[in-house]
């Protein structure tokens, strides 16, 4: 049975990221969905947009013009606080969450102060204020190292992907996120563990695992696994 795959992508990235893994999903016969959230991508001049709110309604606006009812909605890193809001939007549109590498925070929280270490949140906002426009961006070695250092830095993938990169609005780092419906929700949910991960480390990955109440799946590789192990997180999504 043919499958519907919303693909969210996280920080600084957009949807071109997904592009190895849809069409993979799409090969064997699924519907895939990506986007670019507001901020990002093809709209990154909609950076001053950019909140965990607009993000998820993005989501749910595209389902919705997508005509989508039965969404395995994955979002990766940042987009682990995304696809729990545009499931609060979107209720019957959503079958499935899936958690890849992402941020899952308890009611309230914010991705900053549940997941970053003091060392990273001095760097993002040190890298914000030098800016002086709200949005940050890691250096292309910095961002090679925290989210793709599974590849070698020469690897093309990883060309691709730095020349890619948007900045990235501070706001939805650092605001608080209301989840109070989502973790009242029942939706099934999976949530996937990157072993070699910088960004979102196996023991954060646990903690957010369990906020979830589930047991992660893991995977052998660093943050961005849809760069390096396509085929493997293909292979996975459609077991969902």
């Amino acid at each position: 049975m043919a499958n519907e795959y919303v693909l969210v992508h996280g920080a600084c990235h957009g949807a071109w990221c997904w592009d190895e893994v849809a069409a993979r999903l799409r090969a064997k016969g699924h519907r895939v969905v990506t986007l670019d959230l507001p901020g990002h991508g093809r709209r990154a001049a909609e950076v001053r947009r950019a909140s965990v709110e607009a993000y998820g309604r993005a989501v749910a606006d595209a389902m919705a013009l997508e005509g989508v009812s039965r969404a395995v909605l994955v979002g990766h890193s940042m987009g682990g606080l995304v696809i729990p809001k545009a499931a609060e939007l979107a209720p019957a549109r959503v079958a499935h969450l899936v958690f890849l590498a992402a941020a899952v925070v308890p009611d309230g929280g914010s991705l900053a102060g549940t997941l970053m270490t003091p060392a990273g949140r001095a760097m993002m906002t040190g890298n914000a204020a030098a800016r002086g426009d709200g949005t940050f961006l890691y250096p292309a070695e910095v961002a090679w190292a925290r989210w793709m250092g599974d590849m070698p830095r020469s690897d093309p993938r990883v060309s691709r992907a730095i020349s890619l990169l948007t900045p990235q609005a501070l706001r939805p780092f650092v605001e608080s996120v209301d989840l109070r419906v989502f973790y009242g929700m029942r939706v099934p949910r999976t949530y996937i563990r990157c072993l070699q991960d910088k960004a979102v480390v196996p023991a954060r990955a646990d903690d957010c695992a369990a906020r979830l109440g589930v047991k992660p799946v893991d995977m052998d590789c660093a943050h961005n696994p849809m760069l390096s192990q396509p085929d493997e997180l293909a292979r996975i999504l459609e077991k969902i």
